[in-house]
């Protein structure tokens, strides 16, 4: 599998205190998740401490993984509330909805300490390839097996999250700047510049990366 270009810019500037690295931990994960399921096409790792999603897709899966089909009859099934009630028809308006070349997907959450830290999401090109092999992954990948959830992502939504990674990056480090100026400005501690910036983002309805954008006019 290769990296989607969005993260291999987004790696070459994130850095973590909980992984050394995460390119190395990608591909460990690719490593075990390939050999368990074959039929395994991309995964995405998401760094829920930063809110980051890093993709790796198979280019040789003899499908362009980046683009959805369109479907028009899904749209209109979605109207009807009985058809999205049957757990059938849920399951077939979602793969309705799927990107070409993925059949079935799983989640499994990485938890340490009693909480979340990481989400692995696989994307397999046949509906079944996920079936008796949940053990075996949640072994592999030392993974909570009771919070793991099939079929829920075959839209690839961790795609566009990993598209949006450099962005959102870039806005961290806008916003750890303000945090620091206006914690200069002020007097403050930092945890307390950020808590004003959040109060200041909720009360004007704007983003925290907004008011971090005028903050850093206004005071630099």
């Amino acid at each position: 599998m290769e990296l989607l270009p969005q993260s291999k810019e987004a790696l070459d500037e994130y850095v973590t205190p909980s992984v050394d690295d995460v390119e190395g931990l990608l591909r460990v994960i690719e490593g075990w998740a390939v050999r368990t399921v074959p039929e395994c096409v991309a995964l995405s790792v998401t760094m829920l401490d930063d809110d980051l999603t890093f993709t790796l897709v198979d280019t040789d899966a003899g499908a362009d993984l980046t683009v959805a089909p369109g479907r028009e009859d899904a749209g209109a099934r979605s109207d009807d509330l009985h058809y999205l009630m049957d757990e059938g028809g849920w399951a077939e308006m979602a793969r309705e909805r799927a990107f070409a070349g993925i059949a079935s997907t799983i989640c499994l959450p990485v938890v340490e300490a009693g909480r979340a830290v990481l989400n692995i999401d696989l994307y397999a090109s046949t509906a079944h390839a996920f079936h008796d092999r949940i053990d075996g992954l949640v072994a592999a990948l030392g993974a909570w097996q009771a919070g793991a959830v099939t079929n829920a992502d075959l839209g690839f939504d961790t795609l566009r999250r990993a598209q949006a990674a450099p962005a959102r990056l870039r806005e961290q480090r806008l916003v750890d700047v303000a945090i620091g100026l206006v914690a200069a400005r002020v007097g403050v501690t930092t945890d307390d510049a950020c808590g004003m910036l959040e109060q200041a983002a909720e009360e004007a309805g704007i983003t925290e990366a907004q008011v971090a954008a005028v903050a850093r006019v206004l005071l630099a």
